[in-house]
């Protein structure tokens, strides 16, 4: 690899946390660009997991910063989201090539063309910031945790969604609670992505130190202009991802 992916990788990672913390999908973008880098893909997976989670830092202390901070909710969606990371990084690190690029290529085409923005529903002023707390969210808090430790990209979409329809959060609590849970399930994915190899440190620290810059701006401007052009460019560029891992599926297919 040449020089280029260092620069490259900063830039991308600064997309990423800036998408990430105003919506969600922006992983696709970091996710194409070590694959078509020549990373595997569950190697990938787990190189991109270290900017994911100083992004998601950077974005919970902006946020603070604007008095925006649910620590009672946090940990009510956190510990069944840890719970399921666990389960869904340990099945990452485990499954073949063969069996996961044609997993993430689906799962990412869903991300791409997906129509969820997650507004929220609001709150009235003096309301307690709640979310609902019987077994269906519980379940649903682990599942999200299962997604986000098994494959990561498109989990921001997934939990704003969640998030708005079972509570009573605005669009900017949303972003902070979706923030501070990335932050605790990304945690214990990225140590078991570790204990297993799957993380290229170098590429990794470039990547989080552009997604610690995007991180604390997103989440400090929350600007909503220029979301088609965003959304253009993930659509494309997940696309292509999508295309690189169905051939590499198919060729290795082929050759038994």
């Amino acid at each position: 690899m040449g020089m280029w992916v260092y620069p490259a990788l900063f830039l991308v990672g600064v997309a990423v946390s800036f998408i990430n913390s105003v919506s969600g999908g922006g992983s696709i973008l970091s996710l194409s660009l070590l694959i078509f880098m020549g990373l595997p893909a569950a190697t990938a997976n787990g190189t991109n997991r270290l900017g994911i989670l100083l992004g998601s830092l950077a974005s919970l202390l902006a946020f603070r910063s604007q008095g925006i901070f649910l620590p009672r909710l946090a940990m009510q969606v956190g510990w069944p989201a840890a719970i399921g990371s666990l389960a869904g990084s340990l099945l990452a690190v485990r499954i073949s090539d063969r069996l996961f690029n044609p997993i993430l290529a689906a799962v990412i085409l869903l991300v791409v063309f997906s129509t969820l923005r997650g507004a929220g529903r609001g709150h009235a002023d003096g309301e307690t910031p709640r979310l609902r707390k019987d077994w269906i969210a519980l379940i649903l808090f682990a599942a999200i945790g299962f997604y986000g430790g098994f494959i990561q990209a498109g989990s921001g979409l997934i939990m704003m969604a969640a998030f708005s329809r079972l509570g009573n959060l605005d669009v900017f609590r949303i972003n902070a609670l979706k923030v501070s849970n990335t932050l605790i399930f990304i945690a214990v994915s990225l140590a078991t992505f570790a204990a297993a190899g799957r993380i290229d440190w170098p590429l990794a620290a470039v990547l989080a130190a552009g997604n610690l810059t995007g991180g604390w701006a997103g989440s400090l401007w929350q600007i909503r202009k220029g979301e088609v052009w965003v959304n253009r460019f993930l659509l494309w560029s997940g696309l292509a991802m999508a295309g690189k891992l169905l051939w590499s599926t198919w060729a290795a297919w082929s050759r038994g």
